[in-house]
């Protein structure tokens, strides 16, 4: 904001021990700059009076007034108006400042109370990122050109630490583990269902499996330790594949894909990940003889999380818009 005076630090922190900066008296209402921004854009005190709705000696007692509490003269007589001395010059500029800033400033606190400004940070484990949150947190920015939107993909257990240590609002993350209520409230989005998947030309690989062949098959899989190879791993556990043929390990859902596609082995990864790449023709599923287990997938908040307009804003945008992407007809 511009001042009147240039101000030297010294005279900044005389002011801030209660001395007065050069015996300008800041004790004065915006409205009294609105009055004097008003007379001079009307040229006289009369029609800035009818602009404001009040007599004309209100507006020169706010006018004096001002006058007082600056110690300057901020209007002299030229024929029959009035136009503003070199300080008055000054003192309108700022004041122009000044009032812009407080509508900027209302503008801005309307803005973060109705959920259209503000700032939304979200992890989220690869699979749930890639395929399900991108499209959203897409739609939503370009609904709020306002809100700066921070999405990071990584594991289920980097996005939960930072979910818990607060460098992230919340985080969308597919896991069949048990969340610890004393420290996350986790709300379920749905239950992506797992495909197994195959390259369009592997002919080791036909239209479908038994569980005694899928225990023969090499598999490009997540990292062990990661919670969706433990997810994976459990579904094909209850159709009683235990052990099965690990060939290469890769850490996100694309570069399994590209692996899978590239003929090195099958895959099982959600459907909604792999959606695209079948009607493109990239990859094909192969049908598994056995009910496969779904994989459940979660919005989670830290316990006492305060959440601004634009967060709760955006969870519910995700509440409401990934389970209708998981939906299949």
């Amino acid at each position: 904001m511009a001042r009147l005076d240039r101000m030297d630090r010294s005279a900044v922190a005389a002011a801030d021990e209660g001395g007065e900066l050069d015996g300008l008296d800041d004790n004065f209402s915006l409205q009294k700059l609105h009055v004097l921004c008003a007379v001079v854009a009307h040229g006289g005190v009369g029609k800035a009076a009818a602009e404001l709705f009040v007599s004309q000696p209100v507006v020169t007692s706010h006018v004096r007034s001002l006058e007082r509490r600056l110690g300057a003269r901020l209007f002299e007589r030229d024929g029959r108006g009035i136009t503003l001395t070199e300080a008055g010059v000054h003192v309108h500029r700022w004041a122009l400042e000044v009032l812009r800033g407080r509508r900027e400033l209302a503008q801005s606190l309307h803005q973060i109370a109705a959920g259209t400004w503000g700032s939304v940070a979200v992890a989220a484990s690869m699979s749930a990122g890639n395929s399900l949150l991108t499209p959203v947190l897409i739609d939503f920015r370009r609904d709020h050109p306002d809100v700066r939107v921070t999405a990071t993909n990584s594991s289920v257990e980097a996005a939960l630490e930072m979910t818990q240590s607060g460098r992230a609002d919340f985080c969308v993350v597919g896991t069949d583990a048990v969340l610890d209520s004393r420290a996350y409230t986790a709300t379920k989005l749905g239950e992506p269902r797992f495909v197994l998947v195959a390259a369009v030309g592997d002919t080791s690989v036909g239209a479908s499996v038994t569980v005694g062949e899928l225990s023969q098959l090499p598999f490009v899989t997540p990292p062990a330790g990661l919670a969706i190879r433990r997810s994976q791993d459990a579904a094909l556990a209850e159709l009683g594949v235990v052990d099965r043929r690990v060939e290469l390990e890769l850490g996100s859902a694309e570069a399994i894909k590209q692996a899978v596609a590239a003929g090195l082995g099958v895959a099982l990864l959600w459907s909604v990940s792999v959606r695209a790449d079948i009607e493109r023709g990239d990859l094909r599923e192969v049908r598994v003889e056995g009910p496969l287990r779904r994989d459940r997938l979660y919005l989670v908040t830290r316990v006492g999380k305060r959440l601004s307009p634009v967060q709760a804003r955006l969870r519910e945008r995700i509440l409401s818009e990934v389970p209708e992407l998981l939906h299949e007809g």
